[in-house]
């Protein structure tokens, strides 16, 4: 599309017009439908779930119930005497086998990620809710979503679908409902400079672009609010 201030040649999701720096309307229009609907989603806990069940699982659970109804009671004894007597690989101390349903197993129950998208989903809401009634959300509030927003998209060994999703959603929220300039975006993105498995965001940036968010979000609902 055309920039409508200096006519050169954008993409219609860009928030700014590379060539002249003014606003895309349509660009902020477009991140704020998409944040409005996915992140208005307030079902996506039992989605969740149901994405990181393994496939696994069911199929056990399956063939065990139809075994069951199939060969009565005997079987059912036999059942529970193997269960009793073969230990389970995912309470053994050994560290299972990478791609065994142990390590999957116990991948799932030491995911930490799934907690950091669902605070990052809880402190965004809470964000929005003080948008809605016109108020100003707390800094600690901001800064949580901020730093959860951060871990979800920068995670590893997540389900590249979900994070995918994740990603969208906080550039949803950052660049469309807050209106970020790439200045402040890249405050978001930075990183501490240490070599660590997990990448921390940098505290000191995420504090100062709170800060940043909250005189932003003063500014335009007085001028919305009237106040």
């Amino acid at each position: 599309m055309k920039c409508t201030n200096c006519g050169g040649e954008i993409d219609s999701q860009a928030i700014v017009c590379v060539y002249c720096g003014s606003r895309n309307e349509e660009g902020i229009a477009f991140y704020k439908e998409v944040y409005r609907r996915i992140q208005r989603n307030r079902l996506l806990a039992p989605v969740l779930l149901r994405q990181k069940t393994p496939q696994m699982v069911q199929r056990m659970l399956t063939r065990i119930i139809v075994g069951m109804a199939a060969l009565g009671m005997v079987l059912l004894c036999i059942s529970l005497g193997m269960y009793l007597l073969v230990p389970d690989p995912v309470y053994s101390d050994k560290q299972p086998e990478s791609g065994s349903y142990a390590a999957e197993y116990a991948d799932m129950e030491n995911d930490r990620n799934n907690s950091n998208y669902r605070s990052w989903i809880q402190y965004s809401n809470m964000v929005m809710d003080s948008l809605d009634e016109g108020r100003t959300p707390d800094t600690n509030v901001v800064q949580r979503m901020l730093e959860y927003g951060f871990q979800t998209y920068y995670a590893r060994e997540m389900d590249t679908q979900l994070q995918a999703q994740a990603r969208l959603q906080v550039d949803a929220m950052l660049k469309g409902v807050l209106e970020l300039g790439e200045e402040e975006i890249a405050m978001f993105h930075k990183a501490e400079e240490q070599e660590t498995y997990y990448i921390w965001p940098d505290t000191e940036s995420l504090r100062q672009l709170a800060t940043v968010i909250e005189e932003k979000l003063e500014s335009r609902l007085a001028e919305e609010w009237g106040e």
